[in-house]
């Protein structure tokens, strides 16, 4: 790394230093959305066109720099064969106000849960006996489901999580168990919810054959097969709820014109 310059905030006074660092030595900080591949290759394409302008922006911590903002930008870089990017490096007291900033961005269902997810595993890696139920983790995070299916999400691109949202949203709570306990129930939950996305994607496929086909299928058969409804209140367990659910796929995928019965329920209710 190499020190070209410093500048002195206008506002609060203090320095940033400007740095030309090594791209093998720089490393992203966990709490971040997973990066767009989309986004890395129009920025790759713009480094072609006018070269790097936009400096990363960093910390210093155990003598190593942790970029807090760039990430898209640094693996753009690395694309194109960069291998040393300017960076302004801020005090770390100020890099948990530029990271709340940063994910508070529009992000997607997916985005939010690959973040809570990478927040998760800090607490795991740094307090694996705090109980997952614990105020720290309770103001950290905000809903549990986060992070089954942010699981879900690592294990398989595809995975429709956004169809379960408000199935997950009224189950899936806040355990009572160390992390490392509850982090491992939270594996066999993701693996439940990537069995059933199997069976939906044949059922969307059935269900096809039937002539029926729309852009919101697979929400509709999920919507079909739910056995809780809209019900606020549930009393049913996680597992149990979902080994109905299954089960009414199973059914489903035996007799596919099932759902045109509750298309035409829906009609005559209209």
């Amino acid at each position: 790394m190499q020190k070209i310059g410093e500048v002195q905030d206008p506002l609060h006074g203090y320095k940033q230093e400007i740095v030309v660092a090594p791209v093998e030595e720089l490393t992203v900080i966990e709490i971040q959305r997973k990066p767009s591949q989309y986004h890395v290759r129009r920025l790759a394409e713009s480094m072609r066109k006018v070269g790097f302008v936009t400096p990363l922006i960093a910390v210093k911590r155990n003598g190593n720099l942790v970029v807090i903002d760039g990430q898209h930008r640094l693996l753009a870089a690395k694309a194109m064969g960069i291998d040393k990017v300017p960076c302004i490096v801020l005090p770390d007291k100020f890099a948990n106000e530029l990271m709340e900033l940063n994910v508070e961005k529009t992000m997607s269902l997916r985005e939010k849960c690959y973040v809570a997810l990478n927040l998760y595993r800090i607490f795991l890696n740094e307090k694996p006996e705090l109980k997952e139920d614990d105020a720290e983790i309770l103001d950290a995070i905000e809903y549990p489901y986060f992070i089954t299916l942010g699981l879900a999400y690592e294990e398989r691109q595809k995975f429709f999580g956004s169809a379960y949202e408000s199935l997950t949203k009224r189950l899936d709570w806040f355990l009572d168990v160390p992390l490392k306990e509850a982090f491992e129930k939270r594996k066999e939950r993701s693996k439940i919810l990537l069995r059933i996305d199997e069976k939906a994607r044949e059922a969307v496929e059935k269900v096809k054959e039937l002539g029926i086909s729309h852009p919101f299928l697979y929400r509709e058969i999920i919507s079909f097969c739910n056995p809780i409804g809209r019900k606020r209140k549930v009393e049913e367990e996680f597992e149990e709820v979902m080994q109905s659910l299954e089960a009414n796929l199973d059914n489903l995928l035996q007799n596919p014109e099932m759902i045109r019965e509750h298309k035409f329920s829906e009609e005559m209710e209209v």
